[in-house]
């Protein structure tokens, strides 16, 4: 889709596209003719229904920069005054900084999750821009410490543990260590990589005047390293867990490390972050039904004693997700921002 409004004519997803979709989230970048014979079609009809499938912005592959790249990242809770929560969560979404913006309802109208690149440039950002912004009651920020899992290693479950393995062992393990990284190349890689997680290297070689050796090169040397994160994203409303909310959790810390990883196992959470605030766990669950959100919190705190759910939210609508901008049935659209990194050679005014 290439503009921010609703396409009327988007149709679900079968079988076949959930199963095809679930290889690609193990291996986003896979070969039609390594995951077609799993999926069960053939290698033009794998590329067919993607070709559906992403210009539907019902899924999508993106190329972020990994940890190695990212700077400070922070949830930012904000409250808003009535009426003005959507024009407010437009214009941070607008922003390359907010890589992700859900209106939620709950104890907060938006929770926004920020990057910058340094601690400094964070903070001004999130001070100088609420201040900026007319309708903003409050905001409330929880500094990201430690990931325990993110919505990358999410899986739709629609291949059998045979069928996940045969996928699993036609992932590339190509490590190139040693090689000396172009930043600039580095740089444009993730810009295309951004808008299109499965540009073939040949294009990428074409647009950046380099061998196909090179780019390919480089982009195991940043995988290994790293640097590049490449992940499938979709359409929450086609996954069959079209319920999304957000846990914030207090944990002892003698035993976050324990019950984070613990947490991680759950097939519903997508994010668990420790996190510097108020509350030092912070889940993001899909979930199939409105049901499931307290159902799922009673079994929490049954299972791991000594955790408290402090609060939660479920989330409305979600403007834009990893720097993919949604439409209002979030489908992603043709727009794309790219997330600030570490590059010191970079101005955000040429992007």
């Amino acid at each position: 889709m290439s503009t921010g409004e609703t396409n009327s004519k988007v149709h679900g997803l079968d079988e076949v596209d959930r199963r095809l979709i679930h290889a690609l989230q193990i291996n986003p970048r896979a070969r039609w003719a390594a995951i077609a014979p799993v999926v069960g079609v053939d290698s033009v009809t794998a590329a067919r229904r993607w070709e559906r499938l992403s210009r539907d912005g019902l899924a999508w592959v993106s190329g972020h920069p990994g940890p190695e790249l990212r700077g400070p990242s922070a949830i930012l809770e904000v409250q808003t005054h009535p009426g003005a929560t959507l024009e407010i969560g437009q214009a941070l979404a607008a922003d390359r900084e907010a890589f992700t913006v859900d209106l939620t309802a709950g104890g907060r109208e938006m929770l926004v999750l920020v990057t910058a690149e340094s601690l400094n440039a964070l903070t001004s950002y999130i001070m100088n821009r609420m201040r900026g912004l007319e309708g903003v009651r409050s905001t409330k920020t929880h500094l990201l410490s430690a990931p325990f899992t993110d919505a990358g290693q999410w899986r739709l479950r629609s291949l059998s543990a045979d069928e996940v393995a045969s996928i699993e062992r036609a992932v590339a393990d190509d490590r190139r260590e040693r090689l000396r990284i172009d930043p600039q190349l580095e740089h444009e890689l993730l810009k295309i990589l951004g808008q299109d997680g499965r540009a073939t290297v040949a294009a990428m070689s074409r647009t950046l005047e380099v061998s196909q050796r090179r780019v390919r090169e480089t982009m195991a040397a940043l995988t290994s390293r790293g640097r590049l994160v490449t992940r499938l994203d979709m359409a929450k409303a086609h996954s069959g867990w079209p319920v999304h909310a957000w846990y914030f959790l207090r944990v002892p810390a003698t035993i976050v490390e324990r019950v984070g990883s613990a947490l991680a196992r759950l097939k519903e959470i997508r994010l668990g972050v420790s996190t510097v605030g108020p509350y030092n766990l912070v889940l993001s669950v899909w979930m199939k039904t409105l049901a499931d959100v307290q159902r799922l919190e009673v079994a929490i705190e049954e299972r791991l004693p000594g955790v408290t759910i402090a609060d939660r939210s479920v989330v409305l609508r979600t403007l834009k997700k990893e720097g993919r901008h949604l439409d209002a049935q979030g489908n992603a659209t043709g727009v794309f921002s790219h997330l600030p990194t570490l590059f010191p050679h970079v101005d955000p005014q040429n992007e």
